[in-house]
């Protein structure tokens, strides 16, 4: 089965190899039947056989190989196949008044021309093959009434015939060329269908390879923020530890503090390590690493207690509550927890010592904000690129959210960012309407304000 598909698949490719062999085995009963009209005596014959002698021969045999050599041409070139089929077919009706096997070319000749050819060729050679059916219908029956006349079976009614012959030889043609027709059709709709195939799959492998880009980037976000915020935290304790050991002072009671920071460092990098261990498990193929759940915002207390270890002043409040909308969802809590990651770290990066850091999240009806600001130094001005900032937009971009990063009048930083909830889940008890000093500030307030100062 093999062996035959390769040599279907071959001849698919090579149309014109595969009509060289169907000219050569057709050619050999077309000779068969050219050279039977040869007669054994040199006399006159009124249908039209041919003595036999050597030129004769050779002329039969090059009129046998004019009706198969424009087989060559059936699939690749089918109105030159047409034209060239023309040519024995006139001879044939000025010497021979009777029907020949080669005559069943024309079928194959409309077939092919309908099928392979353009346009303007399939029609002109209907035509043309319905106007030789007329021809043929008037010669041939011409020609069998002289052979009944000269029997002396008698006449016949040579219109009917003639009437029979034409409508049989016109439908047989149209007939053919209706069945290229078709198959031009079906060619069309599976050449349709497979472009169409191949669209499909070249879209679904470009949407992989975005998905997959777009999986690299979540997990460059993930791991800027997993090393960012450990290593700054593992600096503040190393410096801590350094100073406490240089101070003044019980020996005892500073080795009890440079193994505290050194506890916290350890504690610090095993998270990390965890952490990154599991994110850099999705890149590796062939191997289905155990992913840690990604942090939600239920972490942030945790996340606020292990920074505070590290030595850093955090105010902490939530305002409302997350039934006043509805679910956020695990990817817009992880974006959430993340921010609060990031802004803790660029705090501790760049507020400087005895800096104050204030985090605020308030749910409202529409969705989360999340305020975080401090009262240190500010960004510096050579802070690398910004890549942080960058990733704390385009976490919250994807749910239509804002995020503003920018210097406080007063001093400081602060980092205001909104998570609108999904607009088509459910409802949660949300509150509505609700107004008053306690009430969280309305999110489209809060948003122009980011809008008007980023």
């Amino acid at each position: 089965m093999r062996i035959i598909k390769r040599l279907a698949n071959w001849f698919g490719l090579h149309p014109m190899a595969g009509d060289v062999i169907w000219a050569l085995i057709l050619v050999q009963p077309t000779l068969g039947n050219t050279l039977s009209l040869f007669t054994a005596e040199e006399q006159e014959n009124p249908l039209g056989y041919f003595p036999s002698t050597a030129f004769n021969h050779v002329l039969m045999i090059a009129w046998g190989v004019s009706y198969a050599a424009p087989l060559i041409w059936r699939r690749t070139r089918p109105a030159l196949m047409c034209t060239l089929l023309v040519v024995p077919h006139l001879v044939q009706l000025a010497v021979v008044p009777i029907p020949m096997f080669p005559n069943i070319f024309v079928l194959i000749a409309m077939f092919a021309v309908a099928a392979y050819g353009s346009e303007r060729a399939r029609r002109l050679w209907l035509a043309l093959g319905v106007a030789a059916s007329l021809a043929a219908a008037i010669k041939w029956t011409t020609g069998a009434a002289v052979g009944s006349q000269s029997d002396g079976s008698g006449p016949h009614d040579v219109v009917g015939i003639m009437t029979f012959l034409f409508v049989m030889l016109a439908a047989s043609v149209t007939v053919c060329w209706l069945l290229g027709a078709f198959t031009r059709e079906r060619f069309t709709t599976v050449r349709t269908l497979k472009d169409r195939a191949d669209a499909i799959a070249a879209e679904r492998d470009r949407f992989a390879q975005l998905a997959a880009e777009q999986e690299r980037s979540r997990i460059a976000r993930e791991m800027h923020d997993v090393v960012a915020h450990s290593l700054s935290v593992i600096v503040v304790q190393t410096d801590g530890a350094s100073y406490a050991l240089d101070q003044p002072g019980d020996a005892a009671a500073k080795l009890e503090l440079a193994r505290e920071a050194l506890a916290r460092i350890a504690s610090t990098s095993r998270e990390a390590l965890r952490e990154t261990r599991a994110l850099v498990g999705v890149l590796r193929e062939g191997e289905a690493p155990e992913m840690a759940p990604q942090p939600l915002l239920d972490e942030v207390d945790e996340l606020i207690e292990s920074t505070r270890v590290s030595g850093l002043d955090i105010d902490y409040a939530v305002d409302g509550s997350p039934e006043a909308h509805a679910p956020l969802g695990p990817a817009r809590e992880t974006a959430a927890y993340r921010i609060v990651q990031e802004s803790l770290t660029n705090v501790i990066k760049h507020a400087g010592p005895g800096a104050h850091a204030w985090v605020h999240l308030t749910h409202s009806g529409t969705g989360l904000m999340i305020s975080i600001r401090d009262d240190g130094n500010g960004a510096d001005a050579d802070d690398g690129h910004g890549h942080g900032l960058i990733g704390m937009r385009e976490r919250v971009a994807p749910f239509g959210g804002t995020l503003a990063a920018r210097p406080r009048l007063d001093g400081g930083f602060e980092v205001l960012a909104i998570i609108p909830v999904d607009e088509d889940g459910p409802p949660s008890d949300r509150r509505t309407g609700a107004e008053g000093p306690g009430a969280p500030a309305p999110l489209s307030r809060i948003t122009d304000l980011t809008r008007n100062n980023s």
